[in-house]
């Protein structure tokens, strides 16, 4: 089984761009059928094109978040070491989706500037998105060779890290809020606060795990 399992996640359609094509193409396939069935007149059905976008980017920045963690919790796992191979990808599969998001909020603010500023701003939420876009565009940059060699290594992994941590932290606390501030809760908002939380508990463990590794392997030299 476990070989079986192996050779399925050694497939090139489940690695590298071969993945990126089969996660992004249907997110765009459901975005374009979702587009097709509102009408672009009504600002309303323009915001919800956001919520739509942001919901299918989500799992991806969770499972990016998560990524180097699991590998520390599971070394040896043939899922484990899948993801390690694809963490790049799956960074990206969420940037991508995250850019029909500001599509559609771009489309809000050019076309229906009056309930953008009326109904859909929020300080909030612009003083998370703007730094969140800068940074999501700079990890999606120096993701690829070109851009890594703009800056240092060590630039390069403050940005990674650091940028990793504020994308998921924007994105949890959204989820927060939604929960402990609004009235109109769905049962997707769970799911994702909860998924959020199960990432930052996959870092604590990993942390903790290093940790102890450290401390025996000091305490045996």
């Amino acid at each position: 089984m476990n070989h079986a399992h192996q050779t399925l996640l050694d497939h090139r359609l489940l690695n590298n761009w071969g993945l990126f094509r089969l996660i992004v193409l249907p997110i765009s396939f459901w975005v374009a059928a979702a587009l097709m069935q509102i009408d672009t007149t009504d600002p309303a059905q323009i915001s919800g094109m956001i919520a739509l976008s942001v919901r299918l980017a989500v799992p991806w920045l969770f499972l990016a978040f998560a990524a180097s963690s699991l590998i520390i919790l599971f070394p040896g796992g043939p899922t484990t070491r899948w993801i390690a191979r694809n963490r790049r990808i799956i960074g990206l599969c969420f940037a991508a989706g995250m850019a029909w998001q500001l599509f559609f909020i771009m489309w809000l603010v050019t076309g229906f500037f009056d309930y953008y500023m009326e109904e859909a701003y929020s300080y909030y939420d612009v003083a998370e998105q703007i730094p969140g876009y800068i940074i999501l565009i700079a990890m999606t940059i120096t993701s690829f060779r070109f851009g890594r060699r703009m800056i240092s290594g060590r630039q390069w992994r403050f940005l990674h890290k650091g940028g990793i941590y504020f994308l998921w932290g924007v994105v949890w606390s959204t989820y927060w809020f939604e929960l402990y501030y609004y009235d109109d809760i769905q049962m997707i908002d769970y799911i994702y606060y909860w998924m959020g939380t199960a990432a930052w508990g996959t870092r604590v463990a990993a942390w903790s795990k290093s940790r102890s590794l450290r401390q025996t392997r000091s305490s045996q030299a």
